[in-house]
């Protein structure tokens, strides 16, 4: 029996693509579990070490997903257990220059400060100043990665530079980053022992299976989706499990069918070139990035 759905005006069809699009977040055993972690970390803030961690995976792993969940928690939570005032955070993308002065640039720049001339020195009573006004609770650094350029002297530098702003303001430190961002991070012996490394890992096919099932029901087709065992083999294989990547295929199968008007996600959609094309690039960058794809398995 073939259904025959009534046609859809544009502008109601372009409020559920808007609908599709939007950022979602999703628990799952991946990322809640580091979403845990993040908020335990933050009530160490002001103690004598405070936690610093440093959250990696490829490109498209959920980290930018679980940076933006916390801020979120972070704005609902209020004042923390013990405080008297909501968290300050401070979020800042690592600069790609070995340099410490551009470090603390950033930091300025992050708070919409003044950015003095003149040396690190300069610049660093610069941030002082700015870390006693603010009292900030966690430095918050994106594209870690980019600090795998800071080698030799100058490079020590800088990562000593971090380590002594957190050490000295007691304030939490929480860093995203691909593979590379471990390599910079362990090639410093103190550096190493003071940071908890966490990888958001593929998620275990039920896991995935799971994910993909309950994203999929919350996309807004007017036909639900009946998912068969090659369509969940096909997506795991396409994703490697990875949950930005899960997200992205289930968004893109669902704009595809409303846009042909399947109104719900099927083989065919799975299986378009143009999908694993997109997906694959994908798993280009996370070589790229330094790991290797762990294949699917079969349920």
């Amino acid at each position: 029996m073939v259904t025959t759905l009534p046609a859809e005006p544009l502008g109601d069809q372009l409020v559920r693509l808007d609908d599709i699009l939007r950022d979602r977040w999703l628990s799952n055993a991946v990322s809640d579990v580091a979403l845990q972690r993040a908020m335990m970390a933050l009530l160490t803030a002001g103690r004598i070490r405070p936690r610093a961690l440093l959250f990696t995976g490829p490109p498209n792993s959920g980290k930018s997903a679980l940076r933006r969940k916390m801020m979120m928690e972070i704005a609902k939570a209020g004042a923390l257990p013990g405080r008297d005032r909501p968290p300050v955070i401070l979020e800042i993308e690592a600069p790609n220059e070995a340099e410490e002065a551009r470090f603390y640039e950033a930091i300025l720049e992050s708070a919409h400060r003044y950015v003095p001339d003149g040396a690190a020195r300069t610049l660093l009573r610069a941030v002082t100043a700015l870390f006693h006004d603010l009292r900030p609770d966690a430095l918050i650094i994106d594209e870690a990665n980019n600090l795998s350029v800071f080698t030799g002297v100058r490079g020590v530098i800088c990562l000593n530079a971090i380590r002594r702003l957190c050490n000295v303001h007691k304030i939490a430190l929480l860093c995203f980053g691909t593979p590379p961002a471990r390599a910079a991070f362990e090639a410093d012996e103190q550096l190493e022992n003071r940071f908890e490394i966490i990888e958001l890992s593929p998620l275990d096919p039920p896991d995935f299976i799971e994910f993909v099932t309950v994203l999929a029901g919350a996309m807004p087709l007017r036909l639900r989706t009946e998912w068969t065992s090659a369509m969940f083999d096909k997506a795991y294989e396409l994703t490697g499990g990875y949950v930005g990547r899960a997200a992205y295929l289930v968004k893109e199968a669902a704009v595809e069918a409303v846009r042909t008007g399947s109104e719900r996600i099927n083989a065919e959609i799975i299986d378009e070139p143009e999908l694993a094309t997109r997906l694959g690039a994908m798993n280009l960058a996370r070589r790229q990035a330094g790991r290797r794809s762990r294949g699917p398995r079969r349920r």
